[in-house]
């Protein structure tokens, strides 16, 4: 790791935020897992390009989950612009939040939405139950990852920091 990248890990461990907003999780195999609760496109931006300010020229690989299918069809089009400092960017399935889903208004939509705005590395992932298992291949040393959105998507940054501590690493 380049001095710049190890400067940048460590004031990642040393920042003192609120609760969920760029939360440091863990590093383990060189990789930096953080926890944000945005979930407005308008948070969203601000949250990757602060990212992409403070990662030293590290991968930003983010998971997102959709919270509400109200919101996500109101903001729809938003969300496609929101993500542009992602390098690589995970779509979970809706957190419905209690609402009953809205026809037509999926995490796949959004997912093709952001690649119609010209997203080069979008990937609907579905189920959060298995969501750490399908990002983990993907990841490699340097990356920062970033859990972000208002539900229960908080997990799937233990779940991957727990999976790369045993090893589960190509």
């Amino acid at each position: 790791m380049a001095s710049g990248d190890r400067i940048g890990a460590e004031a990642f461990k040393t920042f003192v935020n609120a609760n969920r907003r760029f939360q440091f999780k863990g590093d383990a195999n060189g990789i930096t897992v953080v926890d944000d609760y945005g979930h407005h496109p308008t948070e969203i931006l601000a949250t990757l390009a602060a990212a992409k300010n403070s990662a030293g020229g590290r991968r930003t690989v983010v998971v997102f989950q959709p919270h509400r299918f109200s919101r996500t069809q109101e903001l729809m089009e938003e969300f496609a612009l929101a993500f542009n400092n992602a390098d690589v960017l995970y779509v979970l399935d809706i957190y419905a939040a209690s609402e009953k889903p809205i026809e037509g208004i999926t995490a796949e939509a959004l997912t093709e939405n952001i690649k119609k705005y010209g997203h080069k590395n979008v990937n609907y992932i579905g189920d959060i139950e298995t969501a750490a298992e399908k990002v983990i291949p993907e990841l490699r040393e340097g990356d920062l990852v970033i859990t972000l959105g208002a539900g229960n998507v908080t997990r799937v940054s233990d779940e991957i920091l727990d999976l790369l501590r045993n090893g589960e690493l190509n």
